[in-house]
């Protein structure tokens, strides 16, 4: 800003010198000065102005871009789709990383084309939006059930452990121990593998397969997450962050039990292991028979 007045003073002073040679006449130094200094803290209040409604601009803009506001006035005016939404999006992520890293670490060739499997996506995003949905409905009535009466009753009668601390824990302990592997082990079975073209057979196969394993990780993954969800989060937000944490937990999941394809490849290994084995003994079995009819022809003859 005082580059900008002293470049108006020099070209006042030059303009005012060209005028007064030119008329002959003894230019009033003191009046000029002061009219040019009056002019250049006209300019600087303009900028002032400006640069305090560009401050202005910006800072209502900031206000006014709340994306945690937004997401929170969407879950008071459509809960439901919003969860729902939320968590298909943040599933859909999570299986497209294990996609990525299972490739990465498969496949031997760098030059190959990733191909990203569309209906695992697709599968991983009902499966998630049904589970929200039944999480809707059921947590409300887990939170109104379970008041830590239960383990009250169970654990010693002493000071240590917080009312509302047991009741956390039970909540998290219907949830892991009464949906989880009741309804959603079974959901995820039958919706991935039919969205992926398994037959009731194979989705049973692969159910047998990853659920000892997958149950194990889940209490060890979800039994923290959640005593933090019944604990600590507020009711509305309780889908949101276990969507957030199950961005890490489709990780998981997608990695260990994401793709029926490898699923039910070992199956059809054995089968056409054993079919080999079939075709080689009646293989056998015919050069024995032409073995032994040789021989015996051949005596006949002689």
């Amino acid at each position: 800003m005082f580059a900008k007045s002293t470049f108006f003073l020099f070209v006042s002073s030059f303009t005012t010198t060209v005028v007064v040679t030119t008329c002959f006449s003894i230019p009033d130094v003191h009046q000029h000065i002061q009219s040019t200094i009056d002019f250049a803290s006209t300019i600087h209040h303009t900028a002032n102005v400006n640069e305090n409604a560009n401050s202005f601009t910006i800072a209502s803009l900031t206000e006014s871009f709340d994306p945690l506001s937004g997401y929170k006035e969407l879950l008071k005016n459509h809960p439901l789709p919003t969860k729902m939404m939320t968590g298909a999006t943040l599933a859909v992520c999570g299986d497209a990383i294990a996609q990525t890293q299972t490739a990465t670490k498969n496949d031997e060739d760098e030059d190959s084309v990733f191909e990203y499997d569309k209906a695992r996506g697709a599968s991983f995003a009902v499966f998630d939006m049904a589970y929200r949905a039944l999480q809707h409905f059921a947590f409300p009535i887990i939170v109104a059930t379970c008041h830590g009466q239960y383990l009250g009753s169970i654990l010693p009668d002493n000071n240590i452990i917080d009312t509302s601390q047991l009741a956390a824990m039970e909540q998290t302990l219907s949830s892991q121990l009464g949906i989880v592997p009741f309804l959603y082990y079974p959901a995820f079975f039958t919706v991935t593998g039919a969205i992926q073209g398994l037959t009731s057979s194979q989705a049973l196969s692969r159910a047998k397969e990853n659920f000892l394993p997958l149950m194990k990780r889940n209490l060890l993954f979800w039994i923290p997450v959640q005593f933090v969800q019944f604990g600590y989060i507020q009711e509305d937000l309780q889908i949101p962050f276990l969507s957030v944490a199950g961005l890490a937990w489709t990780f998981i999941l997608s990695v260990y039990a994401g793709s029926a394809k490898t699923s039910v490849a070992p199956e059809k290994e054995m089968q056409n292991a054993v079919q080999e084995i079939l075709d080689s003994d009646s293989t056998t079995t015919n050069v024995f028979d032409s073995a032994t009819l040789v021989p015996a022809n051949a005596t006949a003859t002689m």
